[in-house]
């Protein structure tokens, strides 16, 4: 993503961060805990992920103005010493004219010989000294600076062990919510099992031994082969793959609202009946609620690139806001169209044999959605996860083995192995929520904010900041902090305690 964009497509690749197959699982956990604590409980959740997010974006502000003034004063301390040895030269040419009387003025002050500070089209020392730095442009967002750069300039080394093994987390985490997606995806469109009934011992097909979870295993080994070779090579999402998969996005949705609704309006078919409020299931909606609005792990390599980016965090709400608004009606259209919203969301619109043929060529487009959308970015998460490995673990001087062989496995083979003995989705999506999905959408950023205004520079601290952060109290970010710990703790309580049951 080096090429610059405009801003729309930038808006489109947040767009395509935030929703994924966490998206999906949304509908299952609304029916759970109810409409109106839904409602309300996923519209403060999206407002916390937008305040981390410009949290994010001042962070890349200020560390972008220490490190250009870092690089100011290893350009200023350079000039020192070559002024110093420019002082010098004078008594040095009077000890070399002692030493080589008979050589000639003129070939002393030859061109290939001229000393350096003579040479006009170079910039003298004085030059160089009095060169003030450019306070305005030092709070920006052109340059790229990774979540990693910051953590290594901003905070302390504790933090930055914990950053890299939460991202790792989490991309190790999505791709195994990834395979599960997948997996579970193809294994409902090809079987003829009733979904709502089927469990994954039961056949696949009639008149084989097949069981739906050994199908469900074939199928992930089948995916690992076709994207294995990605994961050994660099890839890079390009703009027009993102306009594909917004679009697919959008449309999938406004389909399944629109199939939903129609099922709701219908008399003759079997409705749903959610309840207002079940605080029973604030665990899993937290967890969902979490992994349904993380983009923060890429902010820098979306905004950067953008070329106009006036306003941009008021772009970034209504962003926000129209996901949101995309998530209540995929939500409460599902959880009161069907009598049980399976976890994967598109697995309600598997096609059955008594559907038209164009109904059924639409579910049966919805089914394969998560394949066809997920598809789209799982080479780039899969090297992602493997180059975050090999900057933890792999010195610069490491076997080309472990580089090339090694970790690009590592990284291919383990996801899928915890998608494999993972039963449910929505266990899935919380464990990686309470152990990565904190760290990186709320920990990180909150750290990073309060570390980046301690340590702005005098040198722009007066100056406007005009992509700082509307949340400028000090309250801000430790109550953010407070919150994580809330989550993590609820969570943490909610799968131990069903592990023991």
């Amino acid at each position: 993503m080096s090429s610059q964009y405009s801003t729309p497509i930038g808006l489109i690749f947040v767009f395509n961060l935030i929703i994924g197959p966490g998206a999906l699982t949304l509908p299952a956990v609304v029916q759970q805990s109810g409409w109106f604590l839904s409602s309300i409980f996923i519209a403060t959740m999206a407002f916390l992920s937008y305040v981390t997010f410009t949290f994010v974006i001042e962070a890349i502000t200020i560390t972008n103005s220490i490190i250009q003034l870092r690089k100011l004063e290893r350009m200023k301390s350079v000039t020192r010493a070559l002024k110093s040895c420019n002082d010098m030269m004078p008594q040095v040419s009077s000890i070399n004219y002692d030493r080589i009387s008979d050589a000639s003025t003129d070939s002393f002050n030859s061109g290939d010989e001229a000393p350096i500070f003579d040479n006009p089209a170079l910039p003298t020392s004085s030059s160089l000294m009095d060169f003030p730095p450019e306070s305005v442009k030092l709070l920006s967002l052109d340059n790229r600076i990774e979540m990693g750069e910051m953590v290594n300039v901003l905070l302390p080394p504790l933090a930055r062990i914990m950053f890299f093994f939460s991202i790792s987390g989490y991309l190790f985490g999505d791709l195994s919510i990834y395979y599960k997606a997948i997996g579970q995806s193809l294994v409902d469109f090809t079987c003829n099992q009733n979904v709502t009934t089927a469990n994954n011992w039961d056949l696949c097909w009639e008149n084989t031994s097949f069981t739906r979870h050994e199908i469900y295993l074939g199928y992930l080994m089948l995916y690992i082969i076709i994207i294995a070779p990605f994961t050994f090579f660099n890839a890079q999402k390009t703009k027009y793959l993102q306009i594909v998969g917004f679009s697919m996005r959008v449309i999938a949705i406004i389909t399944m609202v629109i199939l939903a609704t129609m099922r709701l309006i219908s008399p003759t078919q079997e409705h749903g009946n959610t309840p207002a409020v079940n605080f029973n299931a604030v665990p899993q909606l937290i967890g969902a609620s979490i992994y349904a609005f993380m983009c923060h792990h890429s902010i820098p390599s979306v905004i950067s690139p953008i070329k106009k980016k006036t306003k941009i965090l008021l772009k970034v709400a209504a962003n926000f806001l129209f996901v949101y608004i995309l998530y209540m009606f995929l939500c409460m259209t599902g959880v009161f169209a069907f009598p049980k919203v399976d976890e994967l969301y598109t697995i309600n619109f598997t096609p059955s044999q008594d559907t038209g043929l164009f109904y059924r060529l639409i579910d049966s487009i919805l089914v394969l959605f998560p394949v066809l959308t997920i598809s789209i970015s799982f080479p780039v998460i899969t090297i992602t996860l493997r180059n975050n490995i090999q900057v933890m673990f792999l010195s610069n001087d490491s076997h080309w083995i472990w580089r090339r062989i090694v970790i690009p496995l590592f990284s291919l083979i383990t996801p899928v192995l915890l998608a494999a003995f993972v039963s449910g989705l929505e266990d899935l999506v919380s464990f990686v929520a309470v152990f990565a999905g904190t760290g990186i959408q709320y920990v990180t950023p909150a750290l990073l904010i309060i570390a980046a205004r301690a340590e702005i520079p005098q040198q722009v601290a007066a100056i406007k900041n005009d992509h700082c952060s509307p949340f400028k109290s000090k309250y801000w970010a430790p109550g953010i902090l407070i919150w994580s710990v809330i989550c993590v703790g609820i969570l943490t309580n909610y799968l131990i305690s069903k592990a023991f049951q």
